[in-house]
């Protein structure tokens, strides 16, 4: 399935949970339109300590969820909360071959986790029910938010982005540096 097809309406009678998936979803956009998503590679400090902190948020958010008990609301259930995420993320891109690639997958790929997210809690069991994580669900956002941090701790280094001025293009007609054959 093509990352385009996550951004739609998805049906959901749990107010707790549309809320989070809609700041995972607020989330991905914020990556998405990151000045460092218009460089070749890498995300600058300030970003990287940003998604850390959306991270820590969110995992802080599923936990107080999932702890709590599902309730029985047999008076105001099932009600209907739609999760709308039909506005797909705006990404800097080039094309090649006419097709439009991400000028910086890093910053691609952690918008893209951001948004499977969503879905994976938008599509849950959970959404379905008044309030609370069912287990698996827990789980299983739990393991995406870890996946999140791995990434991040991968791209932080003492210099998390490249200077690559003749590559930085995809697709150009650039080369090797005639100076790089020569050592």
């Amino acid at each position: 399935m093509p990352f385009s097809d996550l951004f739609k309406q998805y049906p959901n009678r749990n107010a707790e949970l549309r809320s989070i998936v809609m700041q995972c979803y607020e989330f991905g956009k914020t990556v998405a339109k990151e000045p460092s998503a218009s460089l070749s590679s890498g995300i600058d400090i300030h970003a990287i300590t940003r998604q850390r902190s959306y991270i820590e948020y969110v995992k802080k958010l599923v936990d107080a969820i999932y702890a709590k008990p599902i309730p029985d609301l047999p008076a105001s259930h099932p009600l209907d909360l739609p999760i709308d995420m039909e506005d797909p993320y705006v990404t800097f891109t080039t094309d090649v071959g006419g097709n439009q690639v991400p000028l910086n997958e890093q910053t691609q790929l952690l918008a893209e986790y951001w948004m499977i997210t969503a879905v994976e809690m938008a599509k849950s069991q959970s959404a379905s029910i008044a309030g609370s994580f069912v287990k698996f669900d827990w789980i299983r956002t739990k393991n995406n938010l870890e996946v999140m941090s791995k990434l991040l701790n991968e791209m932080t280094h003492p210099e998390p982005i490249l200077d690559l001025p003749e590559t930085s293009e995809p697709g150009s007609t650039y080369g090797t540096p005639s100076t790089a054959t020569k050592k």
